[in-house]
């Protein structure tokens, strides 16, 4: 004969609490060990890669080139170098506008060579606003807006590319301005690609393969330090060229967020 137990109230409640606190007790074992796993695999691709075996194998290329009289591959060597250097380093994530100039500049230089003569690059800027070089922004949010102009808008052009950087200062804040004469986009192209951008709540992989090369990833660093007001800006012209805009605010360090 089967016996019956009665619950109280204050007993179901208690079981029920007990189930939940299980729950989130294992819920939380799981997420630790998924992290310690990542933490794991992307510590041991790390320590595959000796930033010193490469600098120092870069460096000996670069003196063999020297040596053997060819200046071009010396000089993309040493961008090469350089690039590496920046991108790797363990430089606070706050960088100057200048640094950033530089390490664009670096991979310029890569893809110039890579492409030869398929773009002209141009930087312009008002010798008075010379102080916007001291600007503060997130390290690497310059060089994959750079890396989008060059691999999508020049996809289609063997020559005739334009790549132009306009450095401006707007009352408090700082507007860079990268632009392409290359491809463009139509209204509907844009939209999305506008929209991807702002879409926060797709997985990184998804984020990165429908906005390019991190362009997700730079809007919303510049948000996360300066707020939602700064980011980025796109316009496009089917047939004429984009222009991406990087909008921030005019700060020379840290302390003055």
């Amino acid at each position: 004969m089967k016996k019956w137990r009665i619950l109280t109230e204050e007993r179901l409640e208690h079981i029920i609490q007990e189930r939940l606190t299980q729950a989130s007790r294992e819920a939380a074992r799981n997420y630790e060990r998924d992290i310690l796993m990542k933490q794991a695999s992307i510590q041991t691709l790390q320590n595959q890669i000796n930033p010193h075996f490469l600098y120092n194998a870069l460096e000996c290329i670069r003196g063999q080139a020297l040596i053997d009289g060819s200046g071009d591959i010396a000089a993309i060597t040493q961008a090469l170098s350089h690039f590496f250097r920046y991108s790797i380093s363990g430089k606070s994530d706050l960088v100057t506008l200048k640094d950033e100039l530089e390490n664009v500049n670096s991979y310029i230089s890569i893809q110039k060579f890579r492409f030869r003569d398929r773009f002209r690059y141009q930087m312009m800027m008002d010798d008075e606003d010379e102080l916007l070089l001291d600007a503060v922004l997130p390290k690497l949010t310059l060089q994959p807006v750079v890396e989008n102009a060059i691999i999508h808008g020049f996809s289609q052009m063997t020559a005739g590319g334009e790549l132009k950087i306009r450095i401006l200062k707007i009352d408090r804040h700082v507007s860079v301005v990268v632009s392409d004469n290359g491809r463009g986009m139509d209204a509907e192209t844009l939209e999305r690609f506008t929209d991807s951008i702002r879409v926060d709540d797709l997985p990184a992989g998804e984020r990165e393969r429908r906005t390019g090369i991190g362009m997700q990833n730079v809007d919303r660093r510049i948000k996360l330090y300066f707020g939602e007001e700064y980011g980025l800006g796109i316009n496009s012209c089917p047939g004429m060229g984009t222009d991406v805009e990087l909008f921030f605010p005019f700060c020379l360090s840290v302390q003055n967020l």
